[in-house]
């Protein structure tokens, strides 16, 4: 249970900016949905709007002394939000521009470098945990991660409902534990959120 919550935003601002992971989560899970639904405002596309939540928040960690200085954190996250999302339009009409006058294919987005080396790292964490998951498990994390439902994932694997959460459970507990151990403190937070989105 967490010892965090938005009575006081300032001071649990202010923890997120010394790097409690635990008040930054409380941070995520009360204003993730609404970067989602501002991505989704500007994208129309689920994927994309999912994908927004995870940068917006890890840029948030990974410049989480800038905290100190917020004073209403729901203004400065819309901002934040629109201004990564227009940065993204911005980078990618140059990169058409720019490979059109070239006469080139446009190359795949890349990300700033930090968040690219923080990507591969707990990708590479994440495929480890994944796979050694039983066989069952894995199937139920592995469509949940894909955005399918515990009804979806009931009807494909021929599994109960019940016996679907039962597995979700049991390989996040364990994909957690898995990553806990492996992975660097600096890191754990943001790596805690992730996981949660496949709740």
């Amino acid at each position: 249970m967490s010892n965090f919550s938005l009575t006081d935003e300032h001071a649990l601002l202010q923890k997120v900016a010394t790097g409690d992971g635990e008040a930054y989560t409380v941070l995520f899970r009360h204003y993730s949905q609404q970067v989602f639904d501002v991505a989704m405002v500007y994208l129309k596309d689920n994927g994309l709007a999912r994908e927004i939540v995870q940068e917006v928040f890890m840029k948030i960690w990974l410049k989480k002394a800038d905290m100190r200085e917020v004073k209403n954190f729901k203004d400065y996250l819309f901002i934040l939000t629109r201004n990564h999302i227009y940065d993204g339009f911005k980078k990618q009409l140059v990169r058409v521009k720019v490979y059109d006058l070239l006469g080139k294919s446009q190359p795949a987005s890349q990300n700033d470098t930090d968040h690219l080396l923080l990507q591969r790292e707990y990708d590479a964490i994440l495929d480890k945990a994944i796979a050694g998951l039983p066989p069952e498990r894995k199937k139920v994390y592995l469509a949940r991660k894909q955005g399918w439902s515990n009804e979806e994932i009931s009807l494909q694997l021929n599994i109960s409902v019940h016996t679907v959460k039962k597995q979700m459970s049991l390989a996040m507990h364990a994909v957690r534990a898995f990553v806990k151990a492996r992975i660097h403190n600096d890191m754990l937070p943001f790596l805690i959120v992730f996981l949660s989105l496949f709740r």
